[in-house]
């Protein structure tokens, strides 16, 4: 079973290039890059008036067996390595989460916004960034 997740990020003078190197991140993190599939797209339809479309959104599909904590760490270590540090927020329906860090808190968060609908899910609380 997988789950879609949009994955937004804030903050930064070029939106479009942070998501590329999370997407980059991501992908090339040993424990979320083989179980996440990463797509840049569109939040909204295109402008009619504008070429293209406005990639604003990572479109996240995980598998079942990514734990929370392995994505609240690889975001949380991305995050680290920017010059200046966005703000990426994670939604999926209308459960939204904003990574500020890798806390317990945080991998909680994450892990409700995980979790199918009516299955309980419990966090590795195991590690911390």
């Amino acid at each position: 079973m997988s789950t879609t997740i949009q994955v937004r990020v804030t903050g930064t003078a070029d939106p479009e290039d942070e998501l590329r190197s999370l997407l980059r991140w991501l992908k090339a993190d040993d424990e979320v890059g083989p179980s996440a599939h990463g797509v840049l797209a569109g939040s909204a339809p295109p402008h009619p008036e504008h070429m293209g479309t406005l990639l604003d959104i990572i479109s996240l599909t995980v598998a079942s067996g990514l734990s929370a904590t392995q994505l609240a760490v690889a975001i949380g270590q991305w995050r680290g390595t920017r010059r200046r540090t966005p703000d990426v927020t994670l939604r999926r329906g209308d459960t939204e989460v904003t990574v500020t860090g890798a806390d317990a808190g945080t991998v909680r968060a994450i892990a409700e916004l995980m979790a199918e609908p009516g299955r309980e899910e419990r966090p590795d609380d195991g590690g911390t960034a």
